[in-house]
């Protein structure tokens, strides 16, 4: 197996970053404050980087405390996340409701693809990367 991405690959693994572009003109067009648009991307995106890093992190780490950095870094970026875009938004219930529910779409599918994309899916136990 050779170690290049095929298109339809690449836009599976950023099918979340699709998402945050494509939502931009729906809300213009309904009227949704742009700037949820803009806190719940950045704080996604910020979220993704941060998972970025603990990844590199934890693959260094030996085999438990890598799982369990991973783990918890899983639980808490979005926790994290939703507690900054709620203390931006708090003024504004619509502000807040149509961030909310992008930044929660965007992680959802996120993780969604990363499970699906993830290469050792179908693979044996111990099967090699």
């Amino acid at each position: 197996m050779t170690g290049r991405t095929s298109p339809a690959q690449l836009c599976a693994h950023n099918l979340d970053a699709i998402l945050a572009v494509a939502a931009l003109p729906l809300f213009a067009l309904t009227g949704l404050p742009l700037e949820g648009w803009f806190w719940a991307t950045v704080l996604w995106a910020v979220n993704r980087y941060i998972q970025a890093i603990v990844e590199r992190r934890a693959v260094r780490m030996g085999a438990l405390q890598g799982v369990g950095v991973l783990g918890a870094s899983m639980l808490l970026r979005p926790w994290i996340g939703m507690l900054i875009l709620f203390l931006i938004t708090r003024d504004s219930s619509t502000l807040a409701i149509s961030s909310v529910l992008l930044f929660l779409l965007l992680l959802t599918v996120d993780i969604a693809t990363r499970i699906v994309t993830h290469r050792n899916i179908g693979r044996g136990v111990g099967g090699t990367a």
